[in-house]
């Protein structure tokens, strides 16, 4: 099975889980599975006191049975060596939030998702008070695209500290070079998203 294919398999798995967690929260969704909808960052649709919200979902599917403090947002990536805007400060995506699923853990303790999943954790991200709040502290699109030029251009890679940001506490750059898509994203700590009210806690209560 391809790299490709092993990930649909999680990602579809991973979906039946959190649909029976929504389930246990009461909560009134509707998962996506129109391409069109998905690339414009909607995995759900949740109705709530008359208003809908659409829900990305962005899962650590590569760190299962880990706990790691941090989340990655997307800056920029290369496709077919081309570069591409991310999906943080995509004006194309529908996203009223983020769903953070990390702290996943499999039945099996080996990564074999066959054997089903057993525990997560889920934060969620209001997108507009997240971008609002970087720009605010002069981290907006304009600012960090720069920064991206003059990364792709340098020998920086991994945790690139920024001045508006507490690098262990708050978050960094991280600029992934291993990888083929080489994507430049801004590294968040998850508690402190949550201390300052562009992110809470979802699962578990």
């Amino acid at each position: 099975m391809s790299t490709f294919d092993q990930d649909l398999k999680k990602e579809y798995l991973l979906g039946k889980f959190l649909d029976e967690i929504y389930r246990k929260l009461n909560l009134n969704f509707t998962r996506i599975n129109e391409p069109e909808l998905q690339n414009r960052g909607v995995d759900l649709v949740i109705e709530h006191q008359d208003k809908k919200f659409y829900i990305d979902e962005k899962a650590q599917l590569d760190y299962l049975n880990r706990s790691l403090p941090t989340f990655a947002f997307e800056l920029s990536y290369l496709k077919i060596g081309q570069w591409r805007k991310g999906w943080l400060f995509d004006e194309k995506k529908f996203t009223d939030y983020y769903f953070l699923i990390t702290n996943i853990s499999t039945r099996s303790k080996t990564d074999h998702i066959e054997d089903g999943f057993t525990g997560c954790t889920i934060t969620s991200i209001n997108t507009k008070k997240l971008r609002k709040y970087l720009e605010s502290i002069r981290l907006d699109w304009d600012t960090l695209n720069d920064m991206d030029a003059e990364i792709r251009n340098s020998d920086q890679k991994n945790n690139i500290p920024l001045r508006n940001l507490k690098e262990r506490e708050e978050g960094c750059l991280y600029f992934s070079v291993q990888k083929d898509e080489k994507p430049l994203n801004i590294k968040l700590y998850l508690k402190w998203l949550i201390d300052i009210k562009v992110a809470k806690r979802v699962y578990p209560l």
